[in-house]
């Protein structure tokens, strides 16, 4: 089966298909769904007080106060029908009882939502009931009986809003909080037999007793494990948490929600044990945070496979979805991965869209107004501290010319006093150049309802970005909007489209990265003026490079993008039992533009002898223009043949399938130069000669095939087993080497249902299970059995006239044997339920990782004449790791307090087992049996010397071993292997990198009435970041390295002494572990506070809820990081800073 797809057709009849059915979902109407466990969503305490209002009413004040959704068809419940309710902090349950049990109607929680339908068993009395008390038609007859007693759960608790009914009247009761009873019944001699009460509560089994003469009648209802359920999204479907045997964290999406992040991959810190997200730049528009599960094994792709609703690598990625948009997110961690085969050796995160709930229409519409600042911002000393440290600089290199070498005292008064601000500045480049707040905000309506046959969910989102230079162009804004509709045609047959389109639109500067702004924002000095007094830009230190110039003048970046995803599905249930088959159709596509016009700018340098400015350009020298179009198609389809069945005891799950996916990308670049204005911005107005043209183009074509299956088996709920079994083919592989096989196996054991297992109210619930799997990584450069080459123009020289003419020259040797990555996880876990208020879970885990793309450039002489470059990537490297997680959770209440604390701790160490290595090298410097560096191609790069002070005295420097070059104040190295000098047979490694070994996180929550507060912390151990700091005549100072810099006026200080500059000093061009510094950081990443609103105020407007907070992100972090945000990449700390929120928002339901 092949896929075409025709570009431009699939988009018009895409968009032309988000609008029709956004504009039907806007007419039908629809509401918010939440997500809550069952027995937590009854469990909730409501007050209520309502007097002859119609049942819908009713109904929809519970479902604000409890924060609940009630899905039923308005042809069978009688909303219309007035009722009295008043309830004083009682549980939802109880006060369900009472509202609706006389009006014959039953309810049942499931799947977020509590179903409402007519009962089929008993009449009720039409009176409500009042907990504990008898409840008769008429006045209890003196001839009845008062019956008593107590109903209590299989563990012995007590269960209040129990209903207790006389079978075949109307007279019934609830328990009350003690789970007591009190009812009267007729003592009818005459009956056809004795009477029976039948006693019934949500999530338990209904029990009938049939009443002697006894007047007590105690009861024991068992659990109903089917309605209790908390359903997981797994790969290719759901399971019961309960009878799960993998590693599966899950987080909900109002969890999401509660951060202020508008990107949400920064929103999983913290929250789920095991998931490493990492935020290395605050940047609109790309400020997403990098993700590892369980660490990293590879130095290849060791991103995780994204699967949103079904599509594996779905174009657009998760990172710009729209937060309001998601269900639920799980993440697949072990062999539960093995499911999608070759492209889940990093690990699985699932993402589930929200779909319609059967029930009436309703809007939930949600803002918030966002005000960002960095996290952290370099501190540089000001102008007369940095005269004073150039000073000490002339004076090592010249004593006896004195310490006021290149400024006076009197020069350095002025730049103290400002009272010569043209010659003399004392300029804060970081507040010139950065604005103290910048804002964002969001706008989010959606809507969702139905009936049983059909129903939909709805979205349109909003969001805006500023960035935090001052006028300067960075921003980014996305419109989004998805349609999830559902249809049941019968009882057999149903299908499915979902549809979403997003508009990203951003702006950056023209012709220069983030990075290089904060390059010239470090390297230039506060002696420099960054505007004179009449309001001219200065020069900045090099080429004009003003970092305000920069950010304003430069010119603008536009790229937009346009994401669209399009998913049909399909169901049937086939004559025989327990097999359905299903499918589904995809299309993906996005269409990437970019037009960036590079212009020039002028600045200026004022001559103090002749007081007379200079101007100096900045940019090239006359404008340019550059643009590129990136055209993406996914086409991915599925059938699947399903068999669910029960045999006693015995319960059978299983499925085969078949997907084949095809992707391709097609990209075109052009520039020109030599623009005479750039009010024409055109490619055809710039230069017509062929130096100022310039074009480029590539394409590729990726395909897979795959059958896999999954078998699931549980007796009794008791004993658990599952088989997972994947064939997957794909392109990127020679022939011979295109298909692997991919298994997965996985047990548990509930000894918590075991009949000899007794421990009271002591451990509720106990699972232990156990899974191994073999997964692939096929995410890999799709060329490397092939030749590469590129075309070189100019590259060769010949005939009589010398002139030059193109060269094809190998890029890369072919290698025809390269094939899959293969990882071998093996994991034990438990899961755990204690007091029925704590939970507790572990996992243990270990992974094999072979097959590795590395280079054997060490390895191979250099006589060979083959440049390292050109050398392929063979599957030789293997890595070990092994680590793990934990996770807590407690949940309490008293009177009307209720309260959470939970947290969760991830340990996750690789070890290298095997790289090439030069023969030759020594043991404490292999790679072998080390953490995995940074390049295991290059084993190298990640050699330090070990710095253990700096000389601080002379007499200490003639004692020491010391590169060449040193002097009093630069960094001392240790002689490793003692032989007396220091060279690069001192170097050694470190146990880390910049991929945190630990990671955890702890969250709080309180309730209070209509107030709520939850809090988040994260944090991060056993990590560090290579950053060398530039310092000296070449770069600002940071004050801090200033404060703690050796000085002949600071013998006693431990940081280096500054001089030219460090990075090509003896302090900073031999790579050491000064700059090798622990990023280790505690972060209070987010705090929400929020207000419900009271229903008896919204109601006088018609508002069915009302939500009011405030949140933040990223509010504190503890580290020893002075300097710059512990997140930041290696390197230097050119990186935009990370972002710090405050917020505020509303959510409104009509």
């Amino acid at each position: 089966m092949y896929f075409f797809l025709k570009s431009k057709t699939a988009y018009h009849i895409m968009r032309l298909s988000i609008l029709q059915l956004f504009l039907i979902g806007m007419i039908a109407a629809g509401g918010y769904a939440r997500d809550i466990n069952a027995q937590d969503l009854l469990a909730k305490n409501v007050s209520i007080q309502a007097d002859n209002i119609s049942l819908g009413s009713a109904l929809d004040r519970l479902e604000n106060l409890a924060g609940v959704r009630f899905a039923y068809s308005r042809s069978i419940i009688p909303v219309r029908t007035r009722v009295s309710l008043s309830a004083s902090n009682e549980k939802l349950s109880a006060v369900l009882d009472r509202l609706l049990l006389p009006l014959q109607i039953e309810y049942q929680p499931g799947d977020g939502q509590i179903i409402l339908k007519r009962s089929r068993k008993v009449s009720f009395l039409q009176e409500p009931l009042v907990p504990g008390a008898a409840q008769t038609v008429g006045v209890a007859s003196a001839a009845d009986i008062r019956l008593t007693g107590t109903v209590v759960d299989d563990k012995g608790d007590k269960l209040p809003g129990v209903s207790v009914v006389l079978r075949g009247t109307q007279r019934g009761t609830v328990t009350d909080e003690q789970g007591a009873y009190t009812l009267d019944i007729p003592d009818d001699k005459s009956a056809a037999g004795p009477p029976v009460l039948i006693f019934s509560f949500v999530g338990y089994l209904s029990k009938e007793v049939v009443v002697g003469a006894q007047t007590v009648v105690d009861v024991t209802l068992a659990v109903d494990s089917k309605s209790l359920e908390e359903v997981v999204v797994v790969g290719y479907g759901t399971q019961s948490k309960k009878n799960i045997t993998g590693s599966v964290a899950t987080v909900q999406g109002s969890e999401i929600t509660r951060s202020p992040q508008a990107n949400i991959s920064n929103s999983f810190a913290g929250r789920l044990p095991g998931l490493i997200a990492n935020n290395r730049s605050g940047e609109p528009g790309s400020d997403g945070s990098s993700m590892l599960i369980r660490g990293r094994a590879t130095t290849g792709n060791s991103s995780p496979l994204i699967v949103i609703d079904g599509i594996a690598n779905a174009i657009g990625g998760l990172d710009r979805l729209n937060p309001n948009d998601i269900e639920s997110i799980s993440v697949l961690k072990d062999a539960s991965a093995a499911i999608y085969g070759a492209q889940a050796a990093n690990g699985v995160i699932l993402i589930t869209t929200k779909k319609g709930i059967a029930g009436k229409p309703r809007f939930d519409y949600s803002f918030n107004q966002g005000f960002v600042q960095p996290t952290r911002l370099p501190r540089f000393v000001d102008a007369p501290t940095y005269a004073g440290i150039l000073n000490t600089i002339d004076y090592y290199r010249n004593p006896s010319g004195g310490m006021n070498q290149r400024y006076s005292d009197a020069e350095i008064q002025k730049f103290r006093d400002g009272s010569d601000p043209i010659n003399y500045p004392n300029t804060n480049w970081v507040k010139e150049l950065m604005k103290p707040v910048a804002r964002q905000n969001q706008h989010n309506l959606s809507v969702s309802g139905g009936t049983e046959k059909i129903n939909y969910f709805v979205s349109a989102g909003t969001l805006y970005q500023d960035g935090l230079y001052r006028d300067g162009v960075n921003k980014y804004r996305q419109y989004s909007v998805r349609s999830n509709i559902n249809v049941n045609v019968n009882d057999k047959l149903s299908f499915g489209i979902q549809l979403a389109t997003r508009r990203e639109n951003r702006s950056y500067i023209a012709g220069f990265g983030a990075s290089n702004v904060f390059e010239f924002l470090y390297r230039t000095y506060p002696t420099l003026p960054a505007r004179y007094p009449d309001g001219k830009l200065g020069a900045g230190v090099e080429q004009g490079k003003n970092p305000i110039a920069m950010a304003t003048l430069a010119g603008t970046n536009n790229s937009p993008t346009t994401v669209s995803n399009g998913i049909l599905r399909a169901s049937y249930q086939l004559p025989i039992s327990g097999l359905s088959v299903d499918g589904f159709f995809s299309a993906d596509q996005s269409f990437a533009f970019t037009k960036e016009m590079r212009t020039n700018w002028i600045v200026y340098q004022y001559n103090k002898t002749t007081q007379q400015y200079s101007t100096v350009l900045g940019g090239p020298a006359k404008a340019q223009m550059y643009e590129s179009q990136t055209n993406r198609a996914l086409l991915t389809g599925n059938i699947k043949l399903n068999y669910v069945k029960n045999f006693g005891d015995h319960a059978l799950s299983s499925f085969i399938a078949y997907e084949q996916s095809r992707e391709t990308q097609e990209f075109f670049s052009a520039s020109r130069n030599n623009f005479i204005t750039t009010q024409l911005p055109d490619l055809s107005q710039g230069g017509a000669q062929p130096v100022d043209f310039g074009n480029s183009g590539s394409s590729y074509r990726t395909s897979r095939r795959n059958v896999f299956g999954r078998v699931n088996y549980n007796y009794m709920g008791r004993y658990l087993a599952e088989i997972q079994l994947r064939y997957d083919g794909s392109s990127v592989f020679p022939k011979g080497n295109r298909y692997g096989f991919f298994p997965g196996v996985s047990l548990g054991w509930r000894v918590s249902q075991e009949p000899w297992f007794q421990t009271g109210n002591a451990v509720n619930d106990l699972k232990i299970r156990a899974s191994y799997g073999e997964l692939g990584n096929d995410r890999v450069n799709p060329n490397q059995f092939r030749d590469n080459f590129q075309v070189r123009n100019g590259a060769f020289s010949t005939g009589s006239n010398a002139s030059n003419v193109p060269l094809i020259q190998y890029s890369l040797l072919a290698n025809p044997n390269i094939t899959w990555e293969v990882a071998k996880k093996y994991n034990v876990g438990l899961n755990s339920t204690l007091f029925k208020k704590l939970t507790f879970d572990l996992d243990l885990f270990f992974e094999n990782r072979t097959n590795i793309l590395a280079s054997r450039n060490v390895s191979i002489p250099a006589l060979t004449g083959i440049s390292s470059s050109q050398i392929p990537k063979e599957n030789i490297a293997e890595v070990h790791n092994r680590g793990l997680e934990t996770q807590i959770q407690y949940a309490g209440s008293r009177n009307n307090f209720t309260y959470n604390i939970g947290g969760n701790f991830a340990f996750a160490k690789s070890e290298v087992i095997f790289i090439d290595e030069a023969p030759n090298t020594l043991d404490y410097q292999r790679a072998t049996g080390m953490p995995l560096g940074s390049d295991l191609g290059n084993p190298n790069a990640d050699l330090m010397y070990r710095a253990i002070g700096v000389f601080k005295t002379q007499q200490e420097l003639d004692a020491y071993p010391h590169v060449s070059g040193a002097g009093m104040g630069d960094l001392k190295y240790e002689d490793y292997n003692g032989d007396g000098k220091i060279d690069a047979a001192d170097r050694i490694r470190s146990q880390y990198s910049n991929v945190p070994q630990i990671t955890y996180g702890v969250n709080l929550g309180g309730g209070w009435k209509n107030l709520t507060l939850n809090v988040l912390l994260q944090g991060q151990a056993r990590v560090a970041q290579y950053v060398v700091v530039e310092a000296g005549e070449f770069s600002s100072v940071m004050q801090s390295r200033a404060e703690d810099a050796w000085s002949p006026s600071n013998p006693n200080g431990n940081s280096p002494r500054i001089d030219s500059r460090t990075g090509t000093g003896v302090n900073g061009s031999y790579k050491n572990t000064f700059w090798f510094q622990n990023t280790a950081f505690l972060r209070l990443k987010n705090v929400e506070l929020a207000y419900n609103v009271p229903q008896k105020i919204i109601s006088r407007i018609g508002l069915g809820g009302l939500r009011i907070y405030t949140n933040g992100f990223n509010l504190l972090t503890f580290t020893k990081v002075k300097d710059f945000d512990p997140e930041g990449d290696n390197g230097n700390a050119f990186f935009y800073p990370q972002q710090k929120i405050y917020n505020v928002g509303l959510n409104v339901t009509f």
